[in-house]
């Protein structure tokens, strides 16, 4: 198990290997089915078991590694035979969270959208790393989640993400053009300035739709 260098965040040595270690799986460093050993990332990030143990069981409950008791902890395979039943709930929790949003935006709140929009916008003409990509997108969207200001779509929407993050990583990773994803995060701010909660809609399931047919056609090809 080569193990890359240790990125150094915020938080107890318990978050910081659960982060670290989740990263590494999302961006394939580990890699599906390798097996890990809590006893060689303990030694990695020069801590006792125990903080690995702790980070061990919530990736386990977001179901990126498993542990069999007395044998092994691998990472998990990722599920890509039926990526409809993350995507389907999650472009109508978005559709959801869009149209509640119109009625509750303020313009405080658009200039911020609009601030993670040019970002993510940057990184697509800057080729920037597909993580940075993922996190911008990610941020982008989950803001509008923020705005629509409901606590349990926001607790399902990332419930869903644990389980398509290692695909939305390699979507931004190979897909070749990402300027139709600028385009859709330009007309939902301009769908929230001018309050259109059916254009929105529309726009928000068109952009979900073509990410998952994108992966879709990214299995298919192996």
């Amino acid at each position: 198990m080569n193990l890359p260098e240790i990125r150094e965040m915020k938080g107890s040595a318990r978050n910081q290997i659960y982060e670290n270690m989740k990263q590494w799986i999302i961006e394939g460093t580990l890699k599906p089915g390798e097996k890990i050993s809590d006893f060689d990332i303990a030694s990695h990030f020069h801590v006792s078991r125990t903080p690995v143990r702790e980070a061990f069981q919530q990736l386990e409950m977001q179901k990126l590694i498993r542990s069999y008791p007395g044998k092994a902890t691998f990472v998990t395979e990722m599920e890509t035979e039926n990526i409809g039943q993350w995507y389907l709930p999650m472009i109508s929790l978005q559709q959801l969270a869009a149209s509640m949003a119109v009625e509750k935006v303020t313009e405080e709140q658009i200039l911020q959208l609009k601030e993670k929009g040019e970002v993510f916008s940057r990184l697509v003409e800057s080729r920037g790393e597909p993580m940075e990509l993922l996190q911008a997108d990610r941020d982008f969207h989950e803001y509008i989640l923020e705005i629509a200001g409901n606590d349990y779509i926001i607790d399902f929407c990332n419930t869903l993400w644990t389980h398509i993050l290692r695909l939305e990583y390699r979507f931004f990773k190979e897909t070749a053009t990402l300027e139709e994803s600028v385009a859709d995060h330009q007309e939902l701010i301009k769908d929230l300035e001018i309050r259109d909660s059916f254009t929105i809609s529309m726009i928000t399931k068109r952009h979900w739709e073509r990410t998952a047919m994108e992966i879709e056609f990214l299995n298919r090809l192996g």
